[in-house]
């Protein structure tokens, strides 16, 4: 898409999905493709849709930390806070200052009503 996705129009955003799942019928390891649509779908709030393709992603390479961090974040906007919190724990063992993983299982902790842990995360993605 060459036009930022927030100035389309959500009838323009699902036409441009089915675009999308066209190219992945043809070939479902495009990754360009997967990250456009799992965008579009966020974008109209399919945070589970979105889920699915973050697995897909996930699939073709497990360890991909900009992967498992995406994964984490949509987590979040389905409101799926302790699914979450696994995703950004698998980062933080493989680079325990990751910044923007700590932060968001800060604010996964938060909305799981864990504030003392949460309060204490988000002080470590401070610092």
């Amino acid at each position: 898409m060459t036009e930022d996705i927030h100035e389309k129009k959500p009838e323009e955003i699902k036409e441009r999905i089915k675009e999308l799942d066209e190219i992945l019928s043809k070939d479902e390891k495009n990754v360009s493709a997967l990250l456009e649509k799992s965008s579009c779908l966020r974008h109209l709030e399919k945070h589970n849709e979105a889920v699915e393709v973050h697995d897909i992603l996930l699939s073709l390479n497990p360890k991909d930390i900009d992967y498992l961090f995406m994964k984490g974040l949509v987590l979040i906007e389905a409101s799926r806070f302790e699914e979450s919190l696994e995703y950004f724990d698998t980062i933080l063992k493989i680079d325990p200052k990751h910044r923007d993983a700590l932060f968001n299982k800060g604010l996964a902790l938060r909305k799981l009503g864990k504030e003392a842990e949460a309060k204490d995360t988000m002080k470590k993605a401070l610092k």
